[in-house]
């Protein structure tokens, strides 16, 4: 089933982990409307500029999908309104600058990029619907005893 042009369901829901371990990762009719809107709004239109393939490497997860793999049953990739992804060859910070700039989004993450390495880490976007979108930006890294951080971020 196609998204968008570009973006069809399985690539949404595509899990290595969830395959190995015979999890289903089907969204529900709620989650699909969201991961067309997320799809619309953000991934067919990063598309549409850049002219180069977006590589999803996680969009929904289901509940056993979140609990298998550490990540919270609440987060906007549960409910289908968030994917990471990256353009190979466009530098993470690039990506988004241009993402923050020019559409709508209700969070958006530059998760573990370091600047020394401009294609290391990956973007994380989410998309609720126009009246709630955030537009939240922050950075995740990691601190020296490995725990995870998530700090406001300015790409200017």
């Amino acid at each position: 089933m196609k998204l968008t042009n570009n973006f069809s369901l399985k690539e949404m829901t595509a899990s290595q982990t969830a395959d190995r371990h015979g999890i289903s990762n089907n969204p529900s009719e709620d989650h699909m409307d969201n991961l067309k809107r997320l799809c619309e709004n953000v991934l067919q239109k990063v598309r549409d500029h850049y002219g180069k393939v977006v590589s999803i490497s996680s969009g929904y997860r289901s509940p056993e999908l979140c609990v298998k793999i550490g990540s919270s049953q609440k987060s906007q990739h549960a409910k289908g309104q968030a994917a990471d992804f990256e353009i190979f060859g466009v530098p993470n910070a690039e990506l988004a600058k241009y993402i923050i700039d020019n559409l709508d989004f209700d969070q958006l993450i530059l998760e573990f990029h370091n600047p020394e390495e401009p294609n290391s880490g990956w973007i994380h976007c989410s998309y609720k619907n126009a009246e709630d979108n955030r537009k939240q930006v922050l950075r995740a890294y990691r601190n020296s005893d490995g725990k995870t951080i998530y700090e406001p971020y300015d790409p200017s």
